[in-house]
């Protein structure tokens, strides 16, 4: 593929690992709108993007599956702790007594690497 220099003119490095490869995703292209990249490296990495700044403007596909690992547990986590203050909120007020009911959630005793 030749230089370095080269791969980033012709858009085949990628911005977060800087590994060159065939198969990008342009963050501003259309599958970068698609999966709203801009926004996620803005909300989940410590990094400035700027489509001016000079850099290379593409992901490779392994950092855009990462990227979207990383916001699916994001919403997860944020979903979760809503669900937790509501289901809290509303025991609360009714006056339940979760520790005196049977339990209805299965501790997992080992755990399995993903």
């Amino acid at each position: 593929m030749g230089s370095v220099n080269n791969a980033v003119r012709c858009g085949f490095i990628c911005r977060l690992c800087s590994k060159i490869d065939k198969r990008v995703v342009h963050i501003y292209g259309e599958l970068g709108r698609k999966y709203n990249l801009v926004q996620k490296i803005r909300d989940y990495l410590p990094i400035k993007i700027k489509s001016s700044d000079g850099l290379p403007l593409t992901l490779c596909v392994s950092c855009v599956q990462r990227l979207n690992r990383r916001h699916t547990l994001q919403m997860a986590i944020k979903n979760s702790a809503a669900r937790i203050v509501t289901r809290t909120t509303v025991e609360s007020t009714t006056g339940r007594d979760e520790c005196n009911e049977r339990p209805r959630i299965r501790l997992i005793s080992r755990v399995q690497s993903i």
